[in-house]
C-alpha cells in the first residue's frame, strides 16, 4: 500500500507510514466523548481536545509539506527573510493550543498560567526532537501521561487520558518499525505531557519544569538528543528497549 506524502525515511532508510499520530488524536477524541457520555465533561475538557487537535492539524501540514529548514533557529531565520515555514506554524499552533488548554482551566494565579502555556509549548517541540527513533518520544509520554491519570482531575482534560491509551497501542507498531509518529503525532505527545505536567504540578514546579522544557529546546540547538542518550547508559538501555534494531 503506498501512503503517498503520509509516507517518510526512518532513521535506518526504511520508508514508513506516518499514521500513528491518527490513532493518538483519535484515542483523545472518542476519550473524551466517552467520559462526557459517563459522566461530564466541562469546557476545559473540551478545550484541551480542541488545543491537541490544532497542534496536530499544524504537524500533519509539516508532514505533508516535504523539505524546509531544520531546528528552530533556522525556522525563525527564515521568517526574518520573509518565508514562513510549517516550522512556524507548528510553533505559532502550540503556542495557540497552550493559551487554550491555560485559560479554559480552573483558575490559577497568572505567574502560574503563563509558566504553563511556556511549558505546554516547549513540551510539543521537545517531543517533537525525541521523535527520531522507534519509541522513544512514546516512552518518554508515558510518565507523564501516567502521572496525569493517577492524579490529574479527569473533566478538565480527559485527551491526556485518552492520548495515553493510544500511546500504548501505537508503541509495539513504533518500536518495530511498522509505521511511525510524523510531526502531527509527535505534537499530540508532546502538548499532552505538557498538559499533563500543568494538571498535577503545584505552582512552584510548572515554573521549574518550563525552565527545564525551555533549557531542552535550546540544548537541542546544539547538541542533539541522540547524543546525550548514547553517551548515557541508563538513558541508551531505555532507550533501546523493545526496539527491533539497536543502534551499534
Amino acid at each position: 500500500m503506498s501512503w503517498g506524502r503520509l509516507a517518510a525515511t526512518n532513521y535506518r532508510g526504511a520508508v514508513l507510514p506516518q499514521t500513528l499520530g491518527l490513532v493518538l488524536i483519535a484515542g483523545a477524541a472518542i476519550w473524551t466523548v466517552l467520559y462526557g457520555i459517563l459522566r461530564q465533561v466541562d469546557a476545559a475538557g473540551w478545550g484541551a481536545l480542541a488545543g491537541l487537535g490544532l497542534v496536530f492539524s499544524a504537524g500533519l501540514v509539516d508532514d505533508l509539506v516535504p523539505g524546509g529548514p531544520r531546528g528552530l533557529r533556522n525556522h525563525v531565520r527564515a521568517l526574518r527573510h520573509g518565508h514562513v515555514t510549517t516550522g512556524i506554524l507548528k510553533l505559532l499552533a502550540a503556542v495557540a493550543a497552550a493559551g487554550i488548554v491555560v485559560i479554559l482551566q480552573p483558575p490559577r494565579p497568572g505567574w502560574v498560567r503563563l509558566a504553563g502555556v511556556v511549558l505546554i509549548a516547549a513540551c510539543a517541540n521537545v517531543w517533537n526532537g525525541l521523535d527520531v527513533r522507534p519509541g522513544r518520544a512514546l516512552k518518554a509520554f508515558l510518565l507523564p501521561g501516567l502521572a496525569f491519570v493517577l492524579w490529574g482531575e479527569m473533566a478538565a482534560m480527559p485527551a491526556v487520558a485518552g492520548v495515553l491509551l493510544g500511546a500504548l497501542l501505537v508503541l509495539p507498531l513504533d518500536l518495530r518499525e511498522l509505521a511511525m509518529l510524523g510531526d502531527g503525532g509527535a505534537n499530540v505527545l508532546g502538548l499532552a505531557a505538557g498538559m499533563g505536567l500543568y494538571a498535577v504540578l503545584a505552582g512552584g514546579w510548572v515554573a521549574a519544569a518550563a525552565v527545564i522544557a525551555v533549557g531542552l529546546n535550546v540544548i537541542a540547538e546544539t547538541v542533539s538528543f541522540s547524543s546525550v542518550i548514547d553517551a548515557t547508559r541508563p538513558l541508551r538501555w531505555i532507550d533501546g528497549l523493545g526496539r527491533r534494531h539497536r543502534d551499534p
